[in-house]
């Protein structure tokens, strides 16, 4: 006669306690995870916002080992926390202040699952007696106590990758205080120049950064001086070079570096200072898109935003033209953008998960021209100087300019590169 197999007394808890935790964790996702956001999401920092975050992080010479004094307004504040978490997951941020509080609402977008695609955040900071506490944090619909939301804060501000950018402000910021105006924040002005330090570090960190860079140098050497050089011209081959040498651990790494390496060749003076270069090119051509240099200039800045660190960059791309540029120069242009808002879409997708990343190599390995990456945006308008930007639009709160954004939009969307 067979005897029963009974398991023994510490396996039997054992499983008992896998199938208790997995059972709770499916729970909190459900509570956590939504299939939509709370929050509409975003599509980059627009021109404006980076212009404002530039006059933010102006330092003259003088000022590096003198202690600043700014006041950051509620929009100034939603753009910087954007920015930041945005070198680590794709968001959308809603802070609002008060004199005694911030409170704060992020959505995260994570791979899709069967709990949803967005994880919501909302907390209140509070300030008494210049200590900074976190109140009522929600993640999804799950509440957190306070103590163990502060304490939780406190481990991820100390063991995650945001852990450098905390000691640089617990370094720099000497004081911090809610006002009826906006936060106040008093900083050494020297801390420009060590977040600068981190970036040129950050960089470092693509070893494949100079291959990328040699085969630009190699298609350029065997380029026809006759025909324009093409952005897909320097695109293709090198995101072929980085679906071949990687997988989907390496894929983000490799994506950040084909665009540092194709921005080092578009903007080749005004990055040789910042970005570890180390080669100078055989051949320097314009590169084009719809018979524009423009365009791919626009393209590659709004990526470079995207997948690195604009405060590296910004004083030197400039990408606040339009805007300056309807006040004297070329006009406002809807088809720059138009490659403004593809390169931010095209920055996000190539570091929004490690399958997507892999997915843009197999696609762009493959296109066959600029179509793939940014729209046809020629009928759209343009040199338009301040008055007649005005006239025509009136701001860009108007009904008139968000739906020409919305067409631009539309016009990105239909790509197949950026369908879902």
């Amino acid at each position: 006669m067979l005897r029963a197999f009974t398991l023994p007394r510490p396996i039997k808890y054992f499983l008992y306690t896998c199938l208790v935790l997995g059972m709770l964790f499916n729970v909190l996702m459900l509570f956590a995870i939504d299939d939509t956001p709370l929050l509409k999401m975003h599509q980059g920092l627009n021109r404006e916002d980076i212009q404002r975050a530039k006059q933010i992080l102006l330092t003259t010479p003088e000022e590096r080992e003198t202690t600043k004094t700014i006041v950051l307004n509620q929009k100034d504040l939603n753009i910087a926390v954007n920015y930041l978490l945005n070198h680590f997951v794709e968001n959308t941020v809603q802070i609002n202040l008060s004199q005694d509080m911030v409170y704060s609402q992020i959505a995260v977008f994570v791979p899709k699952s069967i709990w949803g695609r967005y994880l919501d955040f909302s907390f209140k900071l509070i300030q008494k007696e210049k200590i900074i506490k976190i109140k009522s944090l929600k993640i999804g619909e799950i509440s957190i106590p306070d103590p163990a939301a502060n304490y939780l804060i406190a481990i991820l501000m100390h063991s995650t990758p945001m852990t450098k950018y905390w000691h640089l402000g617990e370094t720099y910021i000497k004081d911090i205080s809610f006002t009826s105006e906006g936060i106040q924040v008093s900083y050494l002005g020297a801390i420009v120049d060590q977040a600068k330090h981190l970036a040129v570090q950050k960089h470092r960190e693509y070893p494949n950064l100079h291959v990328y860079q040699q085969q630009i140098n190699d298609i350029v050497s065997q380029h026809d001086p006759a025909w324009r050089l093409s952005l897909m011209n320097l695109l293709q081959p090198l995101f072929l070079s980085a679906y071949q040498r990687s997988n989907e651990d390496t894929a983000i790494q490799e994506n950040r570096a084909v665009i540092i390496a194709v921005g080092s060749y578009i903007f080749k003076h005004e990055l040789r200072r910042y970005l570890p270069l180390g080669l100078v090119y055989s051949k320097e051509y314009p590169v084009f898109a719809y018979k524009r240099i423009d365009i791919p200039q626009h393209f590659i800045a709004s990526a470079l935003f995207a997948t690195v660190d604009a405060s590296l960059l910004g004083e030197q791309l400039g990408v606040d033209k339009e805007l300056g540029d309807a006040e004297q120069g070329s006009g406002f242009s809807f088809i720059d953008l138009t490659a403004d808002r593809a390169g931010t879409r095209f920055g996000q997708l190539a570091i929004a998960s490690p399958k997507q990343a892999r997915q843009l190599q197999r696609t762009l390995s493959e296109a066959k021209d600029y179509t793939t990456i940014i729209p046809d945006p020629q009928d759209l308008p343009e040199h338009m100087d301040e008055q007649s930007f005005r006239s025509r639009y009136g701001s860009t709160e108007s009904k008139a300019y968000q739906d020409t954004i919305k067409e631009i939009d539309k016009r990105i969307d239909g790509l197949p590169l950026y369908q879902p």
